[in-house]
This record gives structure tokens, C-alpha cells and sequence, in this order.
């Protein structure tokens, strides 16, 4: 086969994959103002969590993994966020993706000594229902259960602009 045609079909599937990939994000991606999914998942204890029982709290939902270099980098100013407003009424999930679980999560959350809680999602079933296709994944839940807002990368959560957002928000 000549190095041409090899590149065609080399050009078609990945064309293909690309527009398999864009209709399976357009289509399971959530949206602001719809309804957040409900989940239901276990924290580092063991201890089965389900974002309906944070219904009547603003709610930020972080997808991460620890092999996540953005999310590493985001983690310090998310734990200041979660210090600072913790007592108000607001929650943080971070929900991590690390298919391995606990096993790794837990050395990484002693090791960098996260306080905030964090959530296993080894089958990324609840990353799927919210349509999460990279990592750092952020969204914002209002206290009936909207998707408010969403953001996909990393994030400084402790600048002064997010710190007033937060505390407008919370008012």
C-alpha cells in the first residue's frame, strides 16, 4: 500500500473518531440550568455520599485524578476556598477519577493534605452522566439542584475575584 493511501485512511478515521467523539460530548454533556444528576458514591471512609443530601447548599463538584498535573495545581487554592466558606452554605466534592480508587487517592489526600472531601468515581459512571471528558471538570450547584455554572480546566480559586464571587454568592 503506497505511503498516499495510507495516509487517506489514516485521515478518515481519525475524522471519524473525532465526530463520534464530538456527538457523544455534545449529546451527554449537562448544561447550565438543567438539573444536576444525582449520584451516589464513597468517600475515602467508605462511607456512601450522594449529592442529594447537599439539596438546600451551593455545591462546587470538582472532577480530578491524582496523575492530573492541572488538578494537582488547582488542589491549594480549592482547600482555601473550601476553609474560607465551608460554614456557609456551601459544599465541595472532589470527585476523583483514578480507576484504581482509595489506594492511591488516600496517599495522595494525606500527602498534600487536602480537608476537603473527596469522592471515588472508579468507573466513571457519575464523570459520564455529567458529560466530563478532561480533567480538571468543575461545576457550580445551586441549592435546588441546578448546574449554575461549569468550568473545564484548572482554576485559582482563591483570587480576589473568586473570593468576591463566592461571597455575593453566599450572601
Amino acid at each position: 500500500m503506497n505511503i498516499l493511501i495510507k495516509k487517506k485512511i489514516l485521515k478518515f478515521f481519525t475524522s471519524v473518531a473525532l465526530l463520534i467523539l464530538f456527538c457523544a460530548t455534545a449529546s451527554g454533556q449537562v448544561k447550565e440550568g438543567e438539573d444536576a444528576p444525582n449520584f451516589t458514591l464513597k468517600n475515602l471512609d467508605g462511607k456512601e455520599i450522594s449529592l442529594s443530601n447537599f439539596r438546600g447548599k451551593y455545591v462546587l463538584i470538582n472532577f480530578w485524578a491524582t496523575w492530573c498535573g492541572p488538578c494537582k495545581i488547582e488542589m491549594p487554592s480549592l482547600g482555601a476556598l473550601y476553609k474560607r466558606f465551608k460554614h456557609k452554605n456551601f459544599a465541595l466534592l472532589a470527585i476523583s477519577n483514578d480507576m484504581f480508587g482509595a489506594t492511591i487517592v488516600k496517599p495522595f489526600v494525606k500527602a498534600h493534605n487536602i480537608n476537603f472531601p473527596i469522592l471515588l468515581d472508579q468507573r466513571l459512571k457519575t464523570s459520564n452522566k455529567f458529560g466530563v471528558v478532561s480533567l480538571p471538570t468543575t461545576f457550580m450547584i445551586d441549592p435546588q439542584g441546578k448546574i449554575i455554572g461549569a468550568l473545564y480546566g484548572a482554576e485559582d480559586w482563591a483570587t480576589p475575584s473568586n473570593i468576591l464571587y463566592f461571597e455575593n454568592l453566599l450572601k
